[in-house]
């Protein structure tokens, strides 16, 4: 853990959008803009604005915005069925503040909100990925995802093209199931989130992002869906006890490929991509 991490103290909440300040915005703009390539704040206020709300990290000695999360939660008909999900947007935290739970812990709380407003109907994390770290958030802490190197996730795949229709009708390509908005749009620096071969050799979830992904390098994005489903809390109740033996007791978790990864501003901000404590975390597949 970064030293800094220890010595500064931050506050983690949810904030609906009008709940959102001018300084909020500048701040938040400021840390997406030292991450990313082709930004520009009119298209950053744009996205924003079509999100319910943002999971703000302030550093309390100041306020300053040193992370966040965009959030927006919506429903929809697939193969006439109502289906309902939360959407990730932009998730940035500055590296000097990685591994803390923070943030994990105050979206899973807004993931339990959202899940018991209708507890029958199906419910799902939607996410896209620019690099592959925003894809392990995924296999990591989901028994059930599309897109998955195992296949057998045709059900997921309908539900990833209705999301991928409704919001990004003009991007997407559902031969190639990517988004692809052009050749300008944002995509992550030139040092941030390489694919090297020992990489892809290490994990088979990285080389099977850019096995579907080839052309993230210059932004595409990969869709992606999890099921917040009850089958996957109860599997859970086992796993995560058996996940914190070895984490803290056996000290065994690695996740595969950790050693050959370099550290940069993608490593995740969920702490070691392990996203989601509401029971949704599974065992990793070597």
């Amino acid at each position: 853990m970064p030293e800094a991490s220890r010595k500064e103290s931050v506050s983690t909440f949810y904030r609906p959008l009008r709940g959102i300040t001018v300084t909020h915005i500048k701040q938040m703009y400021d840390l997406y803009a030292s991450f990313y390539e082709n930004t520009a704040l009119d298209v950053f206020m744009h996205d924003l604005s079509k999100k319910s709300g943002v999971i703000l990290v302030t550093r309390k000695s100041d306020e300053k915005v040193v992370g966040f999360s965009t959030l927006t939660c919506f429903d929809l008909q697939v193969e006439g069925r109502a289906v309902r999900g939360i959407f990730s947007g932009d998730t940035i935290i500055e590296p000097a503040y990685w591994g803390s739970n923070a943030l994990a812990a105050t979206f899973h709380r807004r993931v339990v909100i959202e899940r018991l407003k209708k507890p029958l109907t199906p419910f799902y994390w939607f996410l896209i990925s620019k690099g592959y770290k925003t894809y392990l958030l995924l296999t990591n802490n989901f028994y059930n995802y599309y897109p998955n190197v195992r296949g057998g996730d045709a059900r997921y795949r309908r539900v990833t093209e209705a999301y991928c229709e409704a919001l990004f009708p003009e991007a997407f390509d559902r031969q190639k199931m990517v988004l692809d908005f052009g050749h300008d749009y944002v995509r992550l620096r030139g040092d941030v989130a390489e694919i090297t071969p020992e990489l892809k050799a290490a994990n088979p979830h990285i080389a099977f992002f850019e096995k579907v992904n080839p052309e993230w390098r210059r932004g595409t994005e990969l869709p992606c869906v999890g099921s917040c489903d009850y089958e996957s809390v109860l599997r859970s109740c086992v796993d995560m006890p058996l996940k914190w033996l070895r984490k803290h007791v056996l000290r065994t978790h690695r996740p595969a490929g950790i050693e050959v990864a370099p550290m940069s501003p993608s490593d995740s901000p969920w702490q070691d991509t392990d996203v989601l404590p509401d029971g949704l975390d599974r065992q990793r597949a070597s």
